[in-house]
């Protein structure tokens, strides 16, 4: 069975942005559909606050309950604020925090104190970027070396040109790639010989999937089908890292 840590409601990113109270229904079964078609059996829904509220993708989530769970999405600062938020979205069954360079600068003392409370909850830090900079970089390499017992996923492999900047760091123990979006690009790119290097020389236990989008279950899956994964490794790529990450078990 197949959990997804990453995912929308609706197809796109415009779409996403039309989904409401009203609609919320009709989108979760959509949802539902889109992960039964290609067995999916969990999904960890992604908000990305103000935007996409966590407050409607926990009520998407408690539609399903058995199927769905929610991340949370908190701006640092006011940084009290946003420490009670993180408290209130956890004893709420949110599954993760995510912390997107549209709402936070790196090394702010804000984003700092969230990360040290979801390291302290056990809570695995999500980090959106639309591009990774070199602060962006340094700030991942800091936290993960400070927060050895924290748990950090980049989300879409930090783009189709981040991600060769990511390869450093990616032998540490704390550090997972998200697959979504960037995945079927990479394998048909000349960048693929870095991700090739990644599965013959780290193993695919940093590779975790997500989709984004369940639009793009029929892309991701093709990917996959195109590197060399055996059942085991497989298994450990769609499945078994998603259960470390998230520190339950989805059986």
């Amino acid at each position: 069975m197949t959990t997804d840590i990453h995912t929308h409601l609706g197809t796109s990113p415009n779409e996403v942005l039309s989904v409401n109270s009203e609609n919320l229904v009709e989108e979760v079964d959509m949802l539902i559909s889109r992960m039964d078609t290609f067995g999916i059996d969990k999904s960890v829904l992604v908000p990305n606050e103000p935007r996409v509220p966590t407050s409607l993708y926990i009520k998407a989530a408690d539609i399903y309950p058995d199927r769905l769970f929610s991340a949370c999405s908190i701006i640092p600062r006011p940084m009290d604020r946003a420490k009670q938020q993180l408290k209130e979205y956890v004893d709420q069954g949110c599954k993760a925090l995510i912390l997107s360079d549209d709402t936070y600068y790196p090394f702010d003392p804000a984003a700092l104190a969230l990360v040290h409370a979801a390291a302290a909850k056990d809570i695995p830090v999500y980090l959106q970027s639309n591009e990774l900079t070199s602060e962006t970089i340094s700030f991942l390499d800091s936290i993960t070396t400070v927060y050895p017992e924290g748990k950090f996923v980049v989300l879409s492999m930090g783009g189709l040109f981040g991600f060769p900047q990511l390869i450093p760091l990616i032998s540490r123990s704390n550090l997972w790639l998200e697959l979504s979006t960037t995945f079927s690009k990479l394998v048909e790119s000349p960048l693929r010989v870095f991700l090739d290097a990644i599965v013959q020389d780290i193993g695919v236990r940093k590779l975790v999937f997500g989709s984004g989008f369940h639009s793009q279950y029929p892309d991701m899956m093709a990917a996959l089908n195109l590197i060399d994964l055996n059942i085991e490794t497989r298994r450990l790529v769609m499945r078994e890292n998603a259960w470390v990450i998230l520190g339950v078990s989805f059986s």
